[in-house]
């Protein structure tokens, strides 16, 4: 019981000065008695070997609008401190006290003793490590966040946050706490992604390959597609290439900007320029060995007849230079394809806008050269290749049968 009160008395401690504090500024009072040295007192009387209500008069003193007084603040701490110096809150909160009255060396020395005492504390390193910040002295802080981010990379952020707002240099924060271990190199990366900070990013990624790190295929596909998401659409696809050239799997040849045309392995590397397969109701994209135009596989795609489907749902990212002429061709075959909103190849920029599509199958059809020639605006960069069926309000717009793509071409035509 005598536990339970000395936490009550500090809960009404802390309750009574955050009311003081929005009391003086609202102007009423709602309490007719608030928390004071007697009160305490009364606890010290029952048990004075017991920390507790010394370590509630030290902060009582120390936070009080109107009973504050650093010097008292000291001594209660002290006390509870003395009766038990394990306690690292004590030692941090005496170090804020020494810290307002300008004692640089008592305040280091609390803060050297709340580590000895509990040095694998988060909240310790946290907020010591913030409290040198506060001082200026950023190259005693640094030790304590460094240990945040290798014992708890859960709160990483939290640490990168305020160290870029106190330094704004990511090239400090890289050479100072992460470079060292490629796992860091890689959380840093990931809050960079986050952030969206694109240069600082690219910058990270490229110091990670110059330090000989490896890289997982995860990261580096995440790393691709993130600079697609910023527009950096060729030095994603250089990346990628090199990627795919160090897991020794073929690279399309240069002529050639799609990705697995032939479709003879169900993906390259998962992601970025390789074929995105959605699923959508309706309908089932899959490999498919038995039926192909050239090579061992082809990509099918089934539509069960239950659906009016806008599809769109398998599609390819493709580098493109500026102001050049294209020309897209695929191998199609279609059986028992129904509504006159048939299937058809399109392409379509990103960024500068252009569109191109070829003709639209409907029911049976052997092979077919499906083809669209366009040319990019200035300053595109990208497009998106797709196969496409548009939704109809026709009357007959359930739309079934099975449609086969093989041997997608996208190349440069030069005059």
């Amino acid at each position: 019981m005598r536990r339970i009160f000395f936490y009550l008395l500090i809960l009404v401690a802390s309750i009574g000065v955050a009311y003081d504090i929005l009391s003086t500024w609202r102007g009423v009072y709602l309490l007719k008695v608030n928390p004071s040295e007697g009160l305490f007192s009364k606890a010290l009387q029952r048990a004075p070997l017991n920390p507790d209500p010394f370590y509630a008069l030290g902060l009582f003193y120390q936070w009080d609008i109107r009973n504050m007084d650093q010097k008292k603040s000291i001594y209660y701490l002290t006390q509870a401190i003395e009766r038990n110096p394990l306690e690292q809150a004590y030692w941090i909160n005496l170090a804020k006290v020494h810290q307002h009255i300008g004692e640089k060396n008592a305040f280091e020395k609390d803060l050297e003793n709340a580590i000895l005492v509990y040095p694998t504390s988060y909240q310790g390193r946290w907020v010591i490590g913030n409290l040198f910040l506060q001082e200026g002295t950023l190259d005693k802080a640094l030790p304590h966040f460094s240990y945040i981010l290798k014992h708890y990379p859960e709160q990483s952020s939290l640490v990168y946050d305020v160290l870029s707002k106190v330094v704004d240099d990511p090239d400090f924060i890289f050479e100072k706490l992460v470079q060292e271990e490629s796992g860091l190199v890689t959380q840093y990366l990931s809050y960079l992604y986050e952030m969206g900070d694109t240069e600082p990013a690219r910058k990270v990624w490229k110091k990670k390959i110059s330090m000989g790190y490896k890289t997982e295929r995860s990261e580096a596909l995440r790393h691709i597609e993130f600079l697609i998401s910023q527009g950096e659409i060729n030095e994603a696809h250089e990346i990628w290439k090199a990627r795919v050239r160090e897991e020794g799997l073929p690279v399309s040849e240069d002529s050639n900007v799609i990705t697995n045309g032939s479709f003879e392995k169900e993906k390259v590397l998962g992601g970025g320029f390789d074929w995105k397969i959605l699923t959508v109701p309706g309908a089932k994209i899959s490999f498919d060995q038995s039926v192909t135009f050239d090579g061992k596989s082809s990509m099918k795609i089934t539509f069960d007849g239950k659906e009016n489907i806008d599809f769109y749902h398998l599609s390819q990212l493709v580098p493109l230079k500026p102001n050049t002429d294209y020309l897209l061709k695929a191998y199609v075959k279609t059986k028992a394809v129904t509504t006159k909103s048939g299937i058809k190849i399109e392409v379509y920029g990103m960024g500068p806008t252009f569109y191109g599509a070829s003709e639209s199958l409907i029911g049976d059809n052997d092979w077919k050269e499906l083809s669209v020639a366009f040319r990019t605006p200035a300053q595109s960069h990208a497009g998106v290749v797709r196969m496409r069926r548009e939704k109809t309000n026709k009357f007959d717009r359930l739309i079934s049968g099975t449609v086969w793509l093989d041997d997608v071409q996208l190349t440069e035509v030069r005059h």
